[in-house]
């Protein structure tokens, strides 16, 4: 860098040089119009400097702030990420467990459902074995007289059920039968005793 301090004094020395050697005075001036420009042009380059420099200062407070902002931000950003993943391992840990719930859910459902048919197929069973029992009842000619009084829990039920069936296995009725009507009355009278009894 250009010392401009020392420029002057180099300047001035010319200057008392040329006034010992008596030199004319046209190149005086001459010389005192260049030390005039010299001088404008170094004070003019030292403007221009100074002015440099506030402006590389102003730069510097600038990207002083922006460096501070970016930190800023990337604290903020790191932050919230940090935030994401906790939140994301969360969801993780809910969804895991859901699906073990969900894999516990579906084994009871299936545990259900093979009960299920299991219940089914054992319903299934004791209606074909009902139905065969009926059916050797109605050819052989036999009842029991139980099945009419199925359901029955008091004496009150085992009355009008009673009174229902008269009506219809009536002898004087189209669908009347003597035998069944017999079986009915024997077995209403088990019953009315039994419920006396307790």
């Amino acid at each position: 860098m250009v010392d401009f301090d020392k420029e002057e004094n180099v300047a001035e020395d010319i200057l008392q040089i040329i006034e010992k050697d008596d030199f004319k005075k046209e190149e005086v001036k001459k010389l005192r119009i260049w030390m005039f420009q010299e001088q404008v042009r170094i004070q003019a380059k030292k403007d221009e400097l100074f002015d440099l420099s506030c402006e590389l200062q102003e730069e510097r407070r600038n990207l002083e702030r922006e460096k501070t902002a970016l930190q800023l931000k990337e604290k903020a950003v790191k932050k919230r990420f940090d935030e994401n993943e906790i939140f994301i391992a969360k969801k993780k840990k809910i969804i895991e467990d859901a699906y073990q719930q969900l894999a516990l859910d579906r084994k009871a459902l299936e545990c259900e459902r093979l009960n299920f048919e299991h219940e089914r197929v054992k319903y299934k069973r004791q209606r074909m074995s009902a139905g065969r029992t009926a059916y050797q009842h109605e050819n052989t000619g036999m009842y029991d007289g139980s099945c009419f009084f199925r359901g029955c829990a008091n004496e009150l039920e085992l009355r009008k059920r009673y009174k229902e069936l008269l009506k219809i296995f009536h002898p004087d009725n189209q669908c009347g039968d003597t035998k069944t009507l017999l079986l009915i009355q024997t077995e209403y009278e088990n019953l009315r005793r039994q419920c006396y009894e307790v």
